[in-house]
């Protein structure tokens, strides 16, 4: 619990740090980036591999959210979960905005990784699933904090845009994950 607050608590200051460094910029740059033509320049290699990685948790937060409205056993994960599912179904339909407009190929399917992960929790039953559930999104949200934080330097500005404004969301997630799977037996 202890190494999971810290990995939160440095992605918030994080986040803080980098909310100020940007406000000395320009506010109309934000805005003309979204109503300008997608660049002709080709996406950093980093930044692909950044929409990439993002694409797969949307989809595995949307999939193990999806089993988790059916298959939890308290009316807790259930809201909790379809939450889930509307929140990263919004973040990943962004994201393939983004993809589309900067000709970001994502990828298709989730890694080996996040299927392993979907018939792991497929395969437990009653509440014991709803433990494995929540632990699990817990996991992939540090995971996806830590690489927000890695991502510095982002080149595409409106995957910059996304990131920035995202990371607070996914930190309050992995909170909301945290408080919930300490409350559920």
């Amino acid at each position: 619990m202890k190494k999971n607050f810290c990995v939160i608590l440095i992605a918030l200051i994080f986040t803080i740090l980098c909310s100020c460094s940007d406000t000395g910029k320009n506010s109309a740059t934000d805005s003309s980036a979204q109503n300008r033509e997608p660049t002709k320049e080709p996406i950093d290699t980093a930044d692909t591999r950044l929409a990439n990685d993002l694409s797969v948790f949307c989809t595995s937060q949307i999939n193990a959210a999806r089993l988790a409205a059916t298959k939890a056993s308290t009316q807790k994960v259930k809201a909790f979960a379809k939450q889930n599912m509307q929140l990263y179904t919004e973040l990943g339909n962004h994201l393939n905005q983004i993809s589309e407009d900067y000709k970001i190929k994502l990828t298709a399917a989730p890694y080996a990784t996040s299927k392993e992960n979907l018939q792991h929790l497929n395969d437990i039953k009653g509440p014991s699933f709803d433990h494995a559930y929540l632990l699990q999104m817990l996991k992939d949200h540090n995971t996806m904090i830590r690489e927000y934080n890695a991502a510095k330097n982002i080149q595409c500005v409106p995957l910059k845009t996304f990131v920035l404004s995202n990371q607070s969301t996914i930190i309050k997630q992995a909170y909301a994950l945290s408080d919930l799977k300490d409350k559920t037996p």
